[in-house]
């Protein structure tokens, strides 16, 4: 009830499956017909991101990223990346490290409103 299937034909993709009650078609033998799914749930990735503040303060940052498919875009979700979680966690750390070095370590916890706003607009860029 919380996937989305891709239906593959002949190794082709052919269509999405929503949750819910669905078919796929008549298979020969289990040769012709293969799935793929992804969640529709949220799910969360924790990155632990180290780097240097202004005044060569090392911090260590612990970002939680919040994220889930886009219902119009399961087909992307699916095929463009093999590793989501971990290209994630590569543009949060880049922004992070592009963000606090910039900052003296008091500013760095009193901007992190900034540096979560930044984060989300590279992660929106990127992702959608």
């Amino acid at each position: 009830q919380d996937r989305y299937f891709a239906v593959e034909k002949f190794g082709k993709f052919d269509h999405i499956l929503r949750p819910g009650l669905s078919l796929a078609g008549p298979d020969c033998m289990g040769c012709c017909v293969n799935f793929r799914s992804i969640t529709s749930r949220v799910e969360q990735n924790n990155i632990v991101v180290q780097t240097k503040t202004k005044d060569n303060v090392f911090v260590t940052a612990q970002v939680a990223v919040q994220q889930s498919v886009i219902p119009e875009k399961v087909e992307q979700a699916m095929y463009k990346l093999t590793d989501v979680h971990a290209q994630i966690d590569s543009y949060v750390s880049d922004t992070v490290r592009s963000q606090v070095p910039l900052m003296l370590l008091d500013e760095a916890f009193e901007k992190k409103d900034d540096v979560s706003n930044a984060i989300q607009d590279k992660l929106i860029h990127e992702m959608s």
